[in-house]
C-alpha cells in the first residue's frame, strides 16, 4: 500500500535546488553546513565547489585567478564560514558579470564596425 506525500511536506534539499551561477553554487555550502547542524563548512566541501566552478571562472581571468587563489589557500585551512563563502561568491559572480558585459560591449563595437553609413 502506497502513501500519499502531501506536496506541503516535500522540502527540497540544497543539493536539488538550481543554481543559476557559479556563485550560487559556492552558496549552497553553508546550507549543507546548516543542514548538518553546524556553520562551518570543511576545506575539502570547498575545494570540491569551487572545482565544480573552475570552468565557468575560465571565462574571466580575473574569475579564474581567484577560483585558483582560493583553491590553493584550502590545501592550508580546515574550515570556512558562511560569510567567507559569501564574499568569495559574490566576487566571483561580479567577476563574471563585468566580463560578460565587456564581451558584450565588444560584440556591440564589432556589430557596428560592421554597419556602413554610405
Amino acid at each position: 500500500m502506497e502513501q500519499a506525500i502531501n506536496s506541503e511536506q516535500v522540502v527540497p534539499t540544497s543539493n536539488e535546488v538550481e543554481a543559476t551561477t557559479p556563485g550560487d553554487l559556492l552558496r549552497t555550502l553553508p546550507t549543507e553546513a546548516h543542514e548538518r547542524g553546524t556553520r562551518f563548512i570543511s576545506a575539502q566541501a570547498m575545494q570540491a565547489k569551487l572545482f565544480s566552478v573552475y570552468d565557468a571562472a575560465a571565462a574571466a581571468e580575473e574569475a579564474l585567478a581567484l577560483v585558483q587563489h582560493q583553491l590553493t589557500l584550502t590545501l592550508n585551512r580546515s574550515y570556512y564560514d558562511a560569510e567567507e563563502i559569501e564574499a568569495m561568491a559574490s566576487q566571483l559572480d561580479s567577476l563574471l558579470t563585468l566580463d560578460s558585459i565587456d564581451t558584450l560591449d565588444e560584440i556591440d563595437l564589432a556589430e557596428s564596425d560592421l554597419v556602413s553609413e554610405d
